[in-house]
């Protein structure tokens, strides 16, 4: 019996630290994503734990014909979605969160059925750092997503 608590705990562990993505002076929390037909958009939370700014470039997926990052403005009472072409800073020690109806990454012509609950590669861009492959999490069945921590 112990043997198998001790396998479920080290199991739920393992699930927990599969959603957070680490590099050099960041952590990715939570990568999520809604896939509708053949577009998708993604949300997370990217925490800049070091003292320097990050500037996150671009996300890049053999899996998608073209990925781009994207906030929302309103205008005239309006809510419009706006390409960042530019990217987003995280200045050091801060984070922003990609949600829904704020920053979010837009995923144009994605090349393969994704079922609830797979996982899609993609890969951060830098200015200023390395690559970073992370794994969103299809969960198209939501209609909003809050994640406990």
């Amino acid at each position: 019996m112990k043997i198998i608590i001790l396998l479920i705990i080290t199991f739920n562990t393992f699930i927990a630290q599969a959603h957070k993505y680490e590099a050099e002076n960041m952590l990715v929390d939570h990568p999520w994503m809604k896939v509708m037909n053949k577009n998708g958009a993604g949300y997370f939370k990217i925490n800049n734990t070091g003292k320097a700014d990050i500037h996150l470039i671009e996300v890049i997926s053999d899996s998608v014909r073209n990925i781009e990052l994207h906030t929302m403005v309103m205008e005239d009472g309006i809510s419009k979605m706006r390409p960042l072409k530019e990217g987003v800073v995280i200045p050091g020690g801060e984070s922003v969160e990609f949600k829904p109806m704020g920053y979010h990454l837009m995923f144009f012509d994605i090349n393969k059925n994704y079922d609830e609950g797979e996982l899609m590669e993609v890969i951060f861009k830098f200015k200023n750092s390395k690559n970073l492959l992370v794994k969103f999490k299809v969960e198209s069945n939501k209609s909003s997503h809050n994640h406990e921590h």
